[in-house]
């Protein structure tokens, strides 16, 4: 029996950290008063989340006019929504360590996430959406397996050993074992945080995308490219089930199967990209030019 008893994630969310201190100083500033000259300062202070930070700005997923060669043009020449994104990315980002895990493959994980946002950001380019938006709410989709396997790794292994007994997709297991899914627990945590609305909903309902409370097209999107990204088998999301592809959210978007072929020749350049950002971010701590 998991030593929660299957509580909801109320009680889960006492036993989690909030978001690391630089990054949430940064958002506030930003959202506040956009005062660069602070928000310089803040970034600045963390040499891990600059790092990043340029890295994912400088990454083909975000757009070319997005991109900086220090800290300091980032901060004070990047449009507001596009610098709130990356900093949300590089701070998640940096928030988890890397490695094997308690039952989850991080680097495998995080590989699996950032595919998914770079098929949103292609996706959404054929469909007139956001791409950074899209992007990001890829990379966060499955925030709360992850969370599960960094905080709660007695659940997670009991998760894990009733999805191979049962034979079932993991979100199955989850619910099984301790009650909720990750997309229940990813959002909660991802509102606990103060992100946005449109990623929390991406959060948690990017696997019911004909939900009546769906609002963000980045939600159908990301359902999508989740979908695809299972199916190329690119990166590790915890298991090797495809999920039904919804044809609500295709209908919703204007897809057929021939745009999604040809989304996916777009996919497969920036895939190796994808895959470098993750192993230059996870855990890293570069120097970086200020």
């Amino acid at each position: 029996m998991p030593p929660y008893d299957r509580l909801d994630t109320e009680r889960a969310l006492q036993h989690l950290p909030g978001l690391p201190a630089a990054g949430a100083s940064a958002l506030h500033v930003l959202a506040q008063d956009d005062d660069r000259e602070r928000l310089y300062d803040v970034v600045s202070q963390d040499r891990g989340l600059s790092a990043r930070l340029l890295r994912v700005l400088d990454s083909p997923f975000f757009a070319a006019a997005s991109r900086a060669d220090t800290v300091r043009s980032a901060c004070l020449q990047v449009a507001p929504k596009t610098l709130e994104r990356g900093i949300i990315a590089s701070t998640v980002l940096g928030l988890f360590p890397g490695g094997s895990g308690n039952g989850l493959d991080r680097y495998g994980f995080w590989e699996h996430s950032v595919g998914v946002g770079v098929i949103s950001r292609t996706l959404a380019g054929a469909v007139e959406g956001n791409g950074e938006l899209a992007f990001t709410g890829g990379l966060l989709h499955d925030l709360g397996r992850l969370i599960l396997d960094v905080y709660f790794p007695r659940e997670f292994h009991a998760v894990l050993r009733y999805q191979q007994r049962h034979d079932t997709w993991i979100r199955d297991a989850e619910l099984a074992v301790v009650g909720f899914d990750h997309c229940r627990l990813g959002a909660r945590v991802a509102e606990r945080w103060g992100l946005p609305d449109d990623l929390v909903e991406v959060i948690r309902c990017h696997h019911q995308p004909e939900g009546a409370g769906v609002r963000h097209g980045a939600t159908l999107i990301v359902h999508v490219a989740d979908v695809l990204a299972r199916g190329l088998e690119f990166g590790n999301p915890g298991d090797d089930t495809i999920p039904l592809l919804s044809q609500v959210a295709m209908k919703r978007l204007g897809l057929n199967w021939e745009d999604l072929r040809f989304s996916l020749q777009e996919v497969e350049d920036l895939l190796p990209a994808a895959r470098s950002l993750v192993h230059a971010t996870i855990g890293a701590e570069a120097t970086v030019s200020a």
